[in-house]
């Protein structure tokens, strides 16, 4: 019986396999994947970070197990692409990756390997899929990553997607919003394959309930978002619900992407009595903070990379079985039975007051059950699944 032997997983640009502040669905889905070799490409973080991280130059790729991954990182990292240097440095990486899938996996490898990519770093993908000529991709479509933002030679992307669309031989899209523009668009028909999430972690326990140093001196209630404040999130809502609260605080923990984001509502949500900024902390301490939150917000604006995504923080969130208040984006609005979600700021102004005073155990019970089966290791199962369904055609 055929059967996929190994799994190689192109990360998602800027995130390597170390690192903590963000997590992302490639590194889960690696480590989700079962019975089969597992070896994770860092995407090439580039001059400038590599610098600050005092990287070392290397001619090759470096390779290190993590448990049951091979982590390889990318060569030439501390050259330049300025100056044609940047073709000479994608040349270089791949000719040397080729090299390195060989004699990690043998000559044959492409009988029994797939490659699996995703929308997040679509230059990579596109150079590893031409460069590695697989057998056969899988292509996890996450975001809708053509429209981010400050998306440089936009039309240049949008030709590597096709071309890895084209390659695919299984698409998944986290989102029906995303089904309708691959279907509309491209004319590309998908799986809807929904984001997943560590239920275990985030589920209470004893440690959870214990008071975190920095929110002892905050008055509540505590109306907490965890996560990456970017070009998705609302920022005038969050502004307007600070300006509206009249006891407790707006607590924003995570990493800032001050290039995505307006600087004038951001230095006036800095300087707010009822505002605290706690930055980025490592994905192992999110559950902790989660738990001391009395409601916890995701504040999405209705941008089309907003509209399209799956937020993982969703999940997160409901695992917990804290109040939830939501825009209603269109991978929310289907547990608008569980979770207070809104379509106007009035509706999510009126809602923090609902969350406090109306929340239950029973609710609570409702929404964990609605998380507790949607394991990374179950999507990973599914995406396997319909691979082999695909295949065997």
């Amino acid at each position: 019986m055929f059967r996929i032997r190994n799994i190689i997983a192109v990360g998602m640009y800027p995130y390597p396999w170390h690192y903590r502040e963000i997590i992302d669905t490639v590194r889960l889905m690696t480590s989700a994947f079962n019975d089969v070799n597992k070896i994770f490409l860092n995407p090439a973080v580039g001059f400038r970070r590599a610098v600050a991280e005092k990287q070392t130059l290397c001619i090759t790729w470096r390779a290190y197990r993590d448990k049951d991954v091979l982590v390889c990182t990318p060569p030439l990292e501390l050259i330049p692409s300025s100056w044609g240097f940047g073709r000479l440095k994608d040349t270089w990486s791949i000719r040397t990756l080729r090299t390195l899938i060989e004699r990690l996996l043998g000559p044959r490898w492409r009988e029994e390997t797939v490659l699996y990519v995703s929308s997040g770093g679509i230059p990579q993908s596109y150079n590893v899929i031409r460069g590695l000529r697989p057998k056969y991709v899988i292509f996890d479509i996450l975001d809708d990553n053509l429209n981010f933002p400050g998306t440089t030679h936009p039309e240049d992307v949008e030709n590597k997607f096709v071309y890895i669309l084209q390659s695919a031989t299984l698409i998944t899209a986290v989102s029906h919003f995303l089904l309708d523009r691959l279907r509309n668009d491209y004319g590309t028909t998908a799986h809807y394959l929904p984001n997943g999430v560590d239920f275990e972690r985030f589920a209470y326990r004893p440690a959870y309930g214990a008071p975190i140093q920095e929110l002892s001196s905050l008055e509540r209630p505590l109306f907490g978002f965890a996560g990456t404040l970017t070009s998705w999130i609302d920022f005038g809502l969050l502004l307007a619900t600070a300006q509206r609260l009249e006891r407790g605080t707006l607590v924003l923990v995570g990493p800032i992407i001050h290039s995505a984001v307006p600087a004038p509502i951001l230095r006036v949500l800095h300087n707010h009595p009822r505002v605290a900024f706690l930055g980025p902390r490592p994905y192992e301490q999110i559950p902790h903070f989660l738990h001391q939150f009395d409601v916890l917000l995701l504040p999405r604006n209705y941008k089309s990379h907003s509209l399209a995504s799956d937020p993982l923080k969703l999940y997160e969130y409901m695992a917990t079985g804290r109040p939830i208040v939501a825009t209603a984006i269109p991978s929310v609005t289907r547990f608008r039975d569980l979770i207070y979600v809104c379509e106007t700021w009035e509706d999510f102004f009126s809602s923090l007051r609902r969350a406090l005073d109306e929340w239950s155990e029973e609710r609570a019970s409702k929404v964990i059950n609605a998380v507790r089966e949607m394991s990374w290791q179950k999507r990973a199962e599914r995406m396997m699944g319909l691979l082999y369904q695909t295949i065997d055609g």
